[in-house]
């Protein structure tokens, strides 16, 4: 047999051997702000095995809702265990895509929490609107008949009228701008996942030829 046959058959025997959840395995970043157990099974009553600190580096084995990750401690020790997919991002969270994302998701929701308390005060307002029309509308009622005061309630009734009417069509405004955002917010954020999965397969892809063009090079 040639060296060139030999070499191929050891790789071929090489990649035959090779666990298969090593190919798989893919950096990821934790989200989490507090300390975050690493759990010894997939329940979340699992035994904790480790506690990670916030924006700990780990490897994804796999993708479900409980992924097992292999953690490495500064020490150099190597933890195995499960956490909860949602605290898990393809790309770090002091990362410029992250920080603008989150930057983004803030300042919306201070928009919607703005909306949402002018659209209360605008109902508060209509309220006290309707009261106040409803007793003028029975004032005008009694005097109508006869009263000196006739003419003036009639413009205080037809005065509140309007800014009733004002009232309902400023809260009918706020409540389509604040639907408006929702969908904004939901449209930004569905494009920021797309976004982070390509990031994620890109640099899984990315690994893997790097892996196999580093094999390759032992060999030739």
């Amino acid at each position: 047999m040639s060296r060139f046959s030999f070499l191929v058959a050891l790789a071929v025997a090489s990649c035959a051997m090779a666990p298969a959840g090593v190919a798989q395995a893919a950096k990821a970043y934790t989200v989490n702000t507090d300390p975050l157990p690493l759990r010894a099974t997939p329940s979340e009553r699992g035994k904790a095995v480790a506690m990670l600190p916030p924006s700990s580096t780990v490897e994804r084995a796999n993708d479900r809702s409980n992924t097992r990750v292999i953690y490495r401690t500064p020490d150099g020790k190597v933890k195995e265990g499960w956490i909860p997919a949602r605290f898990l991002s393809a790309v770090p969270v002091d990362s410029s895509p992250f920080k603008k994302l989150s930057a983004e998701n803030e300042a919306l929701k201070a928009q919607a929490a703005q909306l949402q308390n002018d659209s209360t005060g605008l109902s508060q307002k209509e309220k006290n609107l309707t009261d106040k029309l409803s007793t003028l509308s029975a004032a005008y009622e009694e005097l109508k008949k006869g009263s000196v005061n006739y003419l003036k309630l009639k413009a205080e009734y037809d005065s509140a009228k309007t800014g009733l009417d004002s009232a309902r069509k400023s809260m009918q405004t706020l409540v389509r701008e604040n639907e408006e955002l929702k969908l904004y917010h939901n449209i930004q954020w569905f494009l920021a996942g797309g976004v982070v999965l390509l990031l994620g397969w890109f640099m899984g892809w990315s690994s893997t030829r790097w892996r196999k063009k580093r094999k390759q090079s032992y060999y030739l």
